[in-house]
């Protein structure tokens, strides 16, 4: 039964999560690569040179998110997200002015830290800290704003490229910023549990029913265990979305219209957030964890030998499914096996395998592209990483046992 209660007293602190992840859109894979043509034009990369500049840049990233994600332990929502936010409207500013390729690795560094690294962050963080018996659902409602951006900024975007220079259109997505920032700070100018102790709903322990540091977690073997799986969605759908100009060019699609097909992906990638979200909190992450990628092992397959929109239709669907049950696995798995008290200092791990994770994928693919290797023949290895993840994930089921109130 669908607990209406919980979104209506908790609307304030849910639009805070999902509006986060909505504006860190501008610094992810599927927004940054619908400008792949027009910058490598203009900067006359090769598949291969901006794949690199790329995972460069989110490499760099990844890096600096161990250093500073811990003080989403330590600083206020507000403050946070503001320098977050506003670190992400800098960025945005330059790549709107800029003519340098050495600036462009600067750019997309800055780009993939606030956006992609940073916001969604801080966002999982609010998610493990504010709540815990719903934890699944608030991860659910966080990630839905990443999934409308994913719907609704292709199609207006390309529109937007089409109608303006490809460097104008990104202003569009500083006034978009800006709105979002005022928003956030005005509605955590208090804080959610400010002037009270700590509640029930806000304390989560881990395995051996304790909190672990971050030091202690990484002497772990679940936490090794889980690695291959936490890399599987950022790792290819990155590579996807990234390299998805050359997929169109060598299927033989016309771009306009493959974009269309992004809504699908976006409705079933929603469908399956409140899905799981819901089946987290009713059972847990760690049943879930040997089954969820099964749709995108079969979505790879599929597409590795895909011809017609029609597959691209149900290759969209079944993708969205399991990016969907990863988004809400990887925002519970640390909460539910290492617990919440260190939660911000545990994630930036977890947030530099995502980032590792997206990073290597462009630019290894990218390599194979510009050696003739299409991006579909790499399709099968993917899937097959997938299914070895799986059974990593299985022996943790069956292996761990989590507190009752995990």
């Amino acid at each position: 039964m669908i607990n209406i209660d919980f979104y209506i007293k908790n609307l304030r602190w849910l639009y805070v999560v999902f509006i986060l992840t909505f504006c860190s859109a501008f610094g992810q894979t599927f927004f940054i690569s619908l400008y792949s043509g027009e910058i490598r034009a203009a900067f006359e990369l090769t598949h291969g040179q901006w794949g690199l500049i790329y995972s460069c840049a989110t490499l760099s990233s990844a890096i600096l998110i161990l250093f500073v994600g811990g003080y989403a332990d330590r600083i206020s929502a507000k403050r946070i997200s503001t320098l977050v936010i506003f670190g992400l409207i800098v960025f945005v500013f330059l790549m709107a002015n800029n003519t340098s390729t050495w600036g462009l690795v600067f750019i997309i560094l800055g780009l993939r830290f606030f956006g992609q690294g940073m916001l969604g962050h801080i966002s999982m963080v609010f998610c493990g800290k504010w709540f815990f018996k719903n934890k699944g659902k608030a991860v659910a409602v966080a990630n839905s704003g990443y999934t409308l951006a994913e719907a609704i900024m292709p199609t207006i975007f390309v529109a937007l490229i089409g109608l303006l220079s490809w460097q104008v259109s990104w202003y569009v997505s500083i006034i978009m910023s800006i709105l979002i920032l005022a928003s956030v700070r005005f509605l955590t100018k208090t804080e959610r549990n400010k002037g009270t102790k700590p509640q029930k709903e806000n304390r989560q322990v881990g395995m051996l029913k304790k909190s672990w540091k971050r030091s202690e977690m990484l002497r772990s073997w679940v936490f090794w265990a889980a690695v291959p799986g936490l890399m599987t969605s950022p790792l290819i759908t990155t590579t996807l979305f990234f390299h998805q100009v050359h997929l169109v060019e060598i299927k033989s699609w016309d771009l306009s219209t493959y974009v269309l097909f992004i809504p699908a992906y976006s409705a079933a990638t929603l469908f399956s957030l409140y899905l799981i979200g819901y089946l987290v909190d009713k059972l847990s992450t760690k049943i879930i964890l040997p089954v969820f990628l099964f749709p995108l092992i079969s979505g790879l397959l599929f597409l590795s030998i895909a011809t017609s929109y029609l597959d691209l239709l149900l290759i969209f669907i079944l993708l969205g499914l399991s990016a969907g049950a990863y988004i809400v696995v990887y925002g519970t798995f640390f909460p539910e096996f290492f617990g919440s008290l260190y939660l911000g200092s545990v994630r930036t791990v977890g947030v530099t395998i995502m980032v590792f994770s997206s990073a290597i994928g462009p630019v290894l693919s990218g390599y194979f592209i510009d050696l003739g290797y299409l991006i579909d023949h790499q399709f099968k290895f993917f899937a097959a990483f997938s299914a070895f993840s799986s059974l990593l994930f299985l022996t943790i089921n069956i292996r761990v046992k989590l507190p009752e109130n995990a």
